[in-house]
């Protein structure tokens, strides 16, 4: 008796292989049987000879875990097709943390957009924070990362110097204990302080102790603009010394001086793969970022916290500095009429949320650089979409073997979303199968699957996910190829896709016909 039973449906395995016809059984947890036909009682059949079935997509570079206790369900995430979440991106996590310096990692955390549960913070490891999500109970997989930055809050606060011996013990200690407790490796946010403050041989020796337990380093690497081909360089420099395998976080080149770059540091990554080092990215579709407005400060504003920072925003003596600073920020990304301002904690600025930081400050009758100044003296973790990449970028890197898709994403809830924010949360998978396959052609259906599937598995070292195959997990996702889009976007983001019919998580289906069922089937993977 098999709990699911999907018949002559059209099976994209994962693996890359040619599509074929079959029926696919699901008996608890795991797939029990794939085979031309299946003959079996269930207690649910699914017949549709049109529809495809897939694994559950794996979103390699996401940031579920900033309100995971805000939407447990994720549903932003669930109704596209995910069911495994990797979290603790750029360098940003929620352990390790030590009693003397969580209220700084609290106020870290904060200004980068993370809610945290009643009662904040009351947990110091991998296993109390997974314990208490379980608790919670989850609608997708989550597979946890150990955040550069919060490890080295946890030693070292935000200190702008370079860890003295015992510091880098301790935190080559806490990294292990943290793996030890099943983290699936290490990231880093190398243009947010304090992983900013970091020097290559630091990097070098923390990927050290990845690499002794095949653990993968995950880098928002120093510099995506001017500086992205020596921001690469040093990502292979790290995996060349250390042996740890490294991805390229959102791979990208920002800012129209730059654009073309994507595809040279593309060939970098391709050529230091075929050297054997093991090396590969990810990306989401969208020729957009997204982060907070702080990234227009120099680093030396961010040093000590915001609460630091926030002294120096209105420090008088500071500000000619600091505007002929963030001028120049703003113009490394494009300019202020390519810079959308999102998400924001203030009410004074939620009026300015879908509008640029130059309409804002033709509002305000002041210069760019002096609003967005005003702004984040009002609230430090301000969000902004920055339009600044090339669509010939974005295209070659996501055709590339070596790139897997990350939506780089939150897990949001749109009947309650009221702010702008970036429609990757919500479309970056049926984005790929959408404009990646259906309009534009850059790859066939298998390879774009595979991208979704089998290879962030692979660089996760994942055996029983991301795969369609007799035993493994059953973390499905099965939609309408000619049917499946995003009508989420830029101006109107906070909209489901259209056109998957059902995902399981673990085996139970978590959500039907673009509807949540309420399940929280998920639960934290630990390595």
């Amino acid at each position: 008796m098999y709990d699911i039973l999907f018949k002559k449906v059209t099976v994209v395995d994962g693996s890359g292989k040619t599509p074929f016809e079959a029926d696919v059984a699901v008996a608890g947890e795991r797939i029990a049987e794939v085979a031309p036909k299946l003959h079996g009682d269930a207690s649910l059949v699914f017949a549709d000879p049109g529809l495809v079935l897939a694994p559950g997509f794996i979103d390699i570079h996401s940031h579920t875990d900033a309100n995971i206790f805000q939407n447990p369900l994720a549903e932003s995430k669930l109704l596209q097709g995910v069911t495994l979440d990797v979290t603790g991106n750029c360098g940003l996590g929620f352990f390790p943390v030590t009693d003397n310096r969580k209220p700084l990692l609290e106020e870290y955390l904060a200004m980068h957009e993370f809610a945290f549960p009643k009662g904040g913070i009351n947990w110091t490891d991998l296993a109390g924070f997974a314990d208490r999500l379980d608790k919670v109970g989850i609608g997708v997989n989550m597979a946890p990362l150990v955040g550069h930055g919060t490890l080295r809050i946890a030693v070292m606060g935000m200190e702008n110097r370079q860890p003295e011996r015992r510091e880098m013990q301790e935190m080559k200690r806490l990294l292990a204990e943290m793996l030890f407790q099943g983290a699936w490796g290490m990231s880093t946010g190398l243009i947010y302080p304090p992983g900013s403050f970091a020097l290559t041989e630091e990097l070098v020796e923390l990927a050290g102790v990845l690499a002794h337990n095949r653990a993968l380093y995950a880098s928002h690497i120093r510099g995506e603009g001017t500086t992205l081909l020596a921001a690469i360089a040093e990502a292979i420099e790290i995996g060349r010394k250390s042996g740890a395998a490294i991805e390229v976080s959102h791979l990208k080149a920002l800012g129209k001086a730059n654009w073309g770059l994507g595809r040279e540091a593309l060939e970098m990554l391709t050529q230091a793969s075929q050297e054997g080092i093991d090396i590969g990215a990810d990306q989401y579709p969208y020729a957009a970022t997204e982060t907070t407005l702080s990234v227009l400060l120099p680093d030396w504003a961010l040093a000590g916290g915001p609460h630091e920072t926030g002294k120096r925003l209105l420090d008088a003596s500071l500000m000619p500095l600091l505007q002929e600073e963030i001028k120049k920020l703003i113009a490394s990304r494009g300019d202020a009429a390519t810079i959308m301002l999102t998400g924001s904690d203030s009410e004074k600025l939620r009026f300015f949320s879908g509008k640029t930081l130059s309409e804002t400050a033709a509002f305000w009758n002041m210069a760019p650089e002096e609003a967005a100044l005003q702004i984040l003296r009002e609230d430090i973790s301000a969000h902004a979409v920055f339009f600044s990449l090339s669509s010939a970028d974005v295209e070659a890197i996501m055709k590339s073997e070596l790139v897997a898709v990350g939506s780089d994403g939150l897990a949001l809830d749109a009947a309650v979303a009221d702010i702008n924010t970036h429609p990757r949360s919500y479309g970056t998978f049926p984005r790929i199968l959408e404009t990646g396959v259906r309009e534009k052609r850059l790859f066939s259906l298998e390879k774009a699957v595979y991208k979704m599937t089998g290879l962030p598995a692979q660089r996760l070292g994942l055996s029983d996910r991301g795969i369609i195959r007799t035993g493994c997990i059953a973390d499905l996702v099965l939609f309408d190829q000619a049917e499946i889009a995003t009508p989420s976007t830029f101006a109107a983001p906070h909209q489901y896709p259209v056109g998957i019919r059902m995902v399981t998580v673990n085996g139970q289906i978590a959500a039907r016909d673009g509807r949540a069922t309420g399940r929280r089937a998920g639960r934290v993977l630990r390595r």
